[in-house]
């Protein structure tokens, strides 16, 4: 007797046990989901300039929806809009819009769409025959129009002159704090079915000292973190997503301005044997392991991962090579500013970097901190000779990305034209060598993106490119 009433215990136990995970893991409706940014944002336009753009995107994306979206694996799919189809040289483009609305109740039509992509992309032509269909007339043959519009410029944003922006995704903005707080609400009438936290609540320019120190995140469901974050996490066992390499470390050189030409600390011309040799003079394996080895050595703008040719373009140091060439130019007689994040304490390791590389060519450099890196009215203002900027990978399709990743660093628009309608490896290879011609833009290395998630978040999802999916994100203990 004493045996059975063991065996039934256990079982029972046993049971309570598979019923209490169960039902941990089953999602649950309520609550409030409380991210911590590293950096300030400042606007929540889609396609307002921003000094961490990468930030502001994953903040404007729940309330501002696309056409489309775009899995895992780079394929479009359907969101705003349920169909598309194009012509033969895919330079006519058809959307048939979804029965959705605004927040404010309104519903989208195809006018909101044009008004959106006019103010995105000039240079489409945007027309349309009823409500709920639009045709996109692009310059040239884009290849892949579909995942383009899936990036978060091209959201449908309505934008009153008397009013707040309006959006149609699963959350409305309810509180907003530039660049310090802001609060979303679950939008109970979201097409695609409530989410289910009753809020997001983001705090911006984050300290995570104390949550690094106890190892806990607290009340908090995730945090963003950087490489020194990192390096305290790996050694416990936290729950981190990190994505691939993604980000891209590059040099980008300013262009002088003819107005200021001459006039003290105005930015001046750089002959293009020292922009080349100082691309020659780099240690990019070097950096790679300054940063933790969390970094790859960068020799294009695509990464490996992704094309699959990155391999073929060369970066390897080659410092006598270096001071050859800035032998011919004759020298350089001031240093080379370099501008870097100031906030960003891995672009002043990699900067101080490039300076020592530098320094051994015979070419002298200057890091400084600076800030609005990012933002192309600062840098048109800005008496660096060049920056370090980080930019993010902005989509997983490879001709989508290198298009543009061109128009963020001022390349030859020419060259993102012709990657639009490439439609081989090869063609991307080619046009990427061409881009990087002339060396305004020296690739230097690759970062992941991290997020610190709390045992208690569930179904936090983040794409290769670093981009958060918040769609199915629910919180245990919530009602």
């Amino acid at each position: 007797m004493k045996r059975l009433c063991l065996r039934l215990a256990a079982t029972s136990a046993l049971l309570l046990a598979l019923t209490c995970a169960y039902g941990s893991s089953r999602p649950r409706y309520g609550g409030t989901a409380r991210i911590l940014l590293q950096h300030k944002v400042s606007a929540l336009d889609p396609l307002a300039e921003d000094d961490y753009p990468d930030d502001r995107d994953r903040l404007s994306a729940l309330i501002f929806e696309t056409l489309t979206q775009v899995d895992s694996q780079g394929r479009p799919r359907p969101l705003l809009a349920t169909s598309w189809q194009s012509d033969s040289g895919h330079r006519f483009w058809q959307f048939h819009l979804r029965f959705v609305k605004f927040h404010d109740g309104t519903p989208v039509t195809a006018a909101d769409v044009i008004a959106s992509f006019s103010k995105a992309e000039p240079s489409w032509r945007c027309t349309t025959a009823d409500r709920q269909n639009v045709t996109i007339e692009t310059p040239a043959a884009v290849q892949h129009l579909p995942e383009m519009v899936a990036m978060e410029k091209f959201a449908v944003v309505k934008r009153p002159a008397d009013g707040p922006l309006t959006g149609t995704g699963p959350f409305r903005l309810t509180e907003w704090q530039p660049g310090e707080r802001a609060l979303f609400a679950a939008n109970d009438d979201y097409w695609g079915g409530r989410p289910y936290p009753d809020a997001i609540e983001i705090q911006m320019n984050a300290a995570l000292r104390d949550q690094l120190l106890q190892r806990q995140l607290g009340p908090y469901a995730a945090a963003e973190v950087n490489l020194d974050a990192l390096r305290v996490l790996d050694t416990t066992t936290q729950n981190l997503l990190i994505s691939r390499p993604s980000d891209l470390l590059v040099i980008m050189f300013l262009q002088p301005d003819s107005a200021v030409a001459g006039a003290r600390g105005a930015k001046k011309a750089i002959d293009p044997r020292i922009r080349e040799a100082l691309s020659a003079s780099l240690n990019r394996p070097a950096v790679s392991a300054l940063l933790q080895r969390r970094a790859q050595a960068a020799s294009g703008l695509l990464p490996q991962w992704l094309t699959g040719y990155e391999f073929l373009m060369d970066s390897a140091q080659d410092t006598d090579r270096a001071r050859r060439l800035a032998a011919t130019a004759g020298g350089i007689t001031t240093p080379v500013t370099l501008a870097y994040d100031f906030s960003d304490p891995t672009a002043k390791l990699v900067a101080e970097r490039i300076q020592v590389d530098a320094g051994q060519a015979g070419i002298q450099v200057k890091p400084y901190g600076e800030s609005h890196l990012n933002s192309r009215t600062a840098r048109a203002t800005m008496n660096a000779d060049a920056v370090l900027l980080r930019v993010p990978l902005p989509a997983v399709e490879p001709g989508v990305a290198l298009a543009a990743l061109s128009a963020t660093l001022g390349l030859d628009a020419q060259t993102a034209s012709s990657v639009l309608a490439a439609g081989r490896p090869e063609d991307l290879l080619f046009a990427e060598r061409k881009a990087l011609e002339g060396f305004h833009v020296i690739p230097v290395a690759r970062l992941p993106q991290a997020v610190w998630i709390n045992g208690s978040a569930h179904n936090w999802l983040q794409s290769p490119t670093g981009a958060w999916d918040l769609q199915q994100l629910w919180m245990e203990g919530a009602r």
